[in-house]
């Protein structure tokens, strides 16, 4: 154990925090910068490897737990984790394999309620047992947990209402769930782990449908919320009217988290009223800081920048689209609109929940800017479009009188727009002789090649060198399926390449965001280029080999577009190649079924 105690309890408690509220990035995250700054313990390295499991990552989080040996603590929570991330394993596949992960995910709740004796191992075996059809062992477990009842805590009172309910008493379930219901307060994260494992035994007809529906209206949290709205200066009229609004529509509306931008105006009135009101909040920015700072923060006055640099230092997280400087491009504003809907999303599928927008408007200037293709109105259609609910909050007498600083500007006729940008990349090409190489080129680009020629004109582009391939694709989830073809064509290799035994096959890497479109001026060839094709192709060589990893505006925009047969589990923030900085990264897969 290193680090002092101090640190060390401030650590755990920290993100056994953020967990309890349901936000598992940033809690794995906090987790990860803890260790890397010299302060670890037992309990850490758990919760870590718990929140890489919460954010639905059972895979990564198998290989972490091994990776920091859990099993040997002994820790009945450290034996039982392995438990919980075979149960989430098991229902990411089908068939046998879902049935004989259940079963390792039984025996190990089973090992760790043998050693403790605890009711949580003890009702989480229960319930597995009677997934697998094993009713007698199920009510074996489960019947001691509901004759001793519960003390009058949340975790011991849900315990308590699933035990009923494994024995078809889900009449006295509901009484003990409304009781659950005044004791879970604002932990979305563990409302969301309840309502999962009954969600779960209600869909395979373990307990009573019925009951456990009426249990789940109780107990789901509330909707994760998404905001937009106008900019405007500092003070008056306008901005008191603007804060009784946005007070009144977050009081009406309980939300379990807040995501949005922090422009000046009704972003930080939003994130303001927010934070007085213990909502974890989450903010995007579109692009680099201090460029965003000058264009959409002082641009308002510079009343609004203490008030800006407050609500970032307190917000649980900060995410940025993109790194990039702003070039006066209103693509950029885009990016970050859309990248805030598909992590609210996001966020929501992981506690189980739903999204919902709330957006501040002003009737005097909303007939204006419908042509526009960033702002409010646009985010409110976007949001639309995909199926969203928008919470509108009107609001007149804004003063728009901002100032913008002059921004850099693109030379005449440059063109730019917002693609998806794919990276691969061969682990292994240079272990090959030169008699492998024509069967390299023949086999696996030639393959590459053919699965890119069947998607068609949504290969904007395409090149390659060596063991390389560059693509620029229209659409994020054509760019995820074209990834993912690309890796199973390459799940055998051809045998010629003599690569047996050692580590080979592709890494890839893709992205989305705003890049240049022109001539090169070298050869006269089409040209895509610009800071995001760099990032993406930085990412490609901290893959894995064999997988996929995209970044938070893919996963983000797959989301937003409800593209519910990829899965995007969380990585963690990673340092890129060459020194490119740190990012946050999602591995791809398909959606089992």
């Amino acid at each position: 154990m290193t680090g002092s105690a101090d640190r060390i309890t401030a650590a755990e408690a920290e993100v056994a925090h953020r967990l309890a509220e349901g936000d598992a990035l940033s809690a794995f995250d906090c987790a990860a910068a803890t260790r890397r700054d010299g302060v670890d313990s037992p309990r850490l390295r758990y919760l870590m490897v718990r929140a890489l499991a919460a954010s639905g990552d059972s895979l990564g989080a198998m290989h972490l737990y091994e990776q920091l040996d859990l099993a040997a603590t002994g820790d009945v929570d450290s034996l039982a984790l392995a438990g919980r991330i075979w149960k989430d394993a098991a229902f990411d596949n089908s068939g046998d394999r879902h049935a004989v992960l259940l079963g390792q995910a039984a025996a190990a709740y089973h090992h760790a309620w043998k050693l403790s004796g605890a009711s949580f191992p003890a009702i989480n075996a229960a319930s597995l047992y009677a997934l697998l059809g094993e009713r007698e062992r199920a009510a074996a477990l489960a019947g001691p947990i509901a004759a001793n009842g519960a003390a009058d805590n949340y975790w011991d009172l849900v315990t308590l209402v699933e035990a009923l309910l494994l024995l078809n008493r889900g009449a006295e379930a509901l009484r003990h769930a409304q009781a659950a219901q005044n004791q879970a307060g604002t932990r979305a994260g563990d409302r969301a782990s309840t309502c999962r494992q009954l969600s779960r035994l209600a869909g395979s007809g373990a307990i009573d449908a019925g009951h456990a529906g009426a249990i789940l209206g109780l107990l789901r949290p509330p909707p994760v919320g998404v905001y937009c709205g106008r900019m405007f200066r500092a003070g008056g009229a306008g901005e008191a009217n603007a804060r009784a609004a946005i007070a009144a529509a977050l009081d009406a509306q309980p939300l379990s988290a807040l995501i949005g931008p922090l422009a000046c105006g009704a972003d930080i009135l939003f994130a303001e009223e927010a934070l007085a009101r213990g909502i974890d909040l989450t903010i995007v920015l579109p692009f680099a800081e201090d460029d965003f700072i000058a264009q959409s923060v002082l641009s308002g006055g510079e009343d609004w920048l203490a008030r800006y640099v407050a609500c970032r230092d307190r917000a649980a997280m900060v995410h940025f689209a993109s790194g990039s400087r702003f070039v006066s491009d209103d693509c950029q504003f885009v990016l970050g609109s859309h990248t805030m809907m598909g992590l609210a999303k996001l966020r929501a599928r992981e506690l189980e929940t739903t999204a919902i927008q709330l957006a501040v408007v002003d009737p005097e200037v909303a007939a204006r800017s419908l042509a526009a293709i960033a702002g409010t109105n646009t985010d409110i259609a976007l949001w639309q479009q995909h199926g969203g609910e928008t919470l509108t909050i009107s609001v007149g007498a804004l003063d728009r009188n901002l100032d913008f600083p002059a921004a850099p500007r693109p030379p005449e006729g440059t063109r730019r727009g917002l693609y998806a940008i794919l990276f691969a990349d061969f682990a292994g090409f240079s272990k090959l002789g030169e008699a492998e190489l024509p069967i390299f080129a023949s086999e696996v680009m030639g393959g590459i090649g053919q699965i890119l020629d069947e998607f068609g004109k949504a290969v904007l582009f395409r090149n390659t060198w060596g063991d390389a391939v560059y693509a620029i694709i229209d659409d994020p989830a054509t760019a995820a399926r074209i990834a993912l073809a690309m890796q199973e064509r390459l799940d055998i290799l051809p045998p010629g390449l003599g690569l047996d035994g050692q580590e080979a096959g592709m890494r890839t890497g893709i992205h989305f965001g705003p890049i240049y479109r022109g001539i090169d001026p070298v050869v006269g060839n089409e040209l895509w280029y610009g800071t995001e094709v760099t990032r993406t192709a930085r990412i490609e060589p901290v893959t894995l080999v064999g997988q996929v990893y995209c970044t938070q505006p893919l996963a983000a925009m797959l989301a937003l577009r409800n593209a519910r047969d990829f899965d995007c589990d969380y990585v963690g923030k990673v340092q890129l190649a060459k020194d490119y900085g740190e990012l946050a990264l999602y591995r791809l897969s398909r959606t089992s079924a």
